[in-house]
């Protein structure tokens, strides 16, 4: 899925968060958002996501070439993974995945063992086999933020959207999911954007990197690229160079 940002603006209140943006990213392009806080990366995934539209009349999100701009999130097929899981506490992690079926209307819902083994499928994937009727407090950050990769994923979504995903976790399993993250993509090649304000962690990860501040991208370029050809004096003094 190819995702296409049209001269996106957003503000809240007086407050610019967004001024113009445009952005096209690759059919299985992993992209990075990197910025500091409040530099306007959450709010371009979000309007990417349609959880948040941007100004009346300003621009348009595409996706695969299709205006997606009046569209909600669940219209647009969109994977959203938040920092903090999201998970329900009170069920397991089979009924947590499953959720994303649960909430649908009757004569959409697939059928108890279509649900069972997409299911499956997931937890094989995200390498939580056996975990099922575990409860999010018996699992580590690490397993709780894969089981919230899993019910991203589960309705089949077009694209992947991120909000720092590894924030909440300390500094070695940060590593190892962005290794997990890095072979999950390589496997599946679905669109993924995700947003982090730890440099080490785009470089590592995406394919590409856009750099944002102000509410404006400064720079879009590969991790090489960003790193030996800064384009001004902000991307230079973020990335210490």
């Amino acid at each position: 899925m190819s995702i296409a940002v049209k001269n996106i603006s957003k503000r809240f209140d007086s407050h610019p968060a967004l001024s113009d943006v445009s952005l096209d990213i690759q059919e299985g392009e992993l992209i990075a958002l990197l910025g500091p806080s409040g530099s306007g990366k959450t709010t371009l995934l979000r309007v990417i996501a349609g959880l948040e539209f941007p100004d009346a009349h300003d621009g348009r999100i595409l996706f695969h070439g299709r205006d997606v701009s009046g569209l909600s999130a669940y219209q647009r097929k969109a994977g959203f993974v938040f920092q903090h899981y999201a998970l329900f506490n009170h069920m397991n992690v089979f009924e947590n995945i499953a959720f994303s079926f649960r909430v649908l209307k009757r004569s959409q819902r697939p059928s108890e063992s279509v649900i069972q083994d997409r299911i499956d499928g997931l937890l094989r994937a995200v390498q939580l086999e056996g975990y099922e009727k575990r409860l999010p407090t018996q699992l580590s950050g690490g397993q709780r933020q894969r089981v919230a990769f899993a019910r991203a994923l589960a309705n089949k979504p077009e694209v992947l959207l991120l909000d720092e995903p590894f924030g909440a976790l300390d500094a070695k399993v940060r590593k190892d999911l962005r290794r997990w993250l890095r072979e999950f993509h390589d496997s599946t090649q679905l669109t993924t954007i995700f947003v982090t304000h730890d440099q080490d962690e785009a470089f590592e990860v995406a394919d590409r990197v856009v750099l944002i501040d102000k509410g404006g991208i400064q720079q879009t370029g590969t991790p090489a690229q960003v790193r030996e050809h800064p384009a001004n004096d902000f991307v230079a003094d973020f990335l210490g160079l």
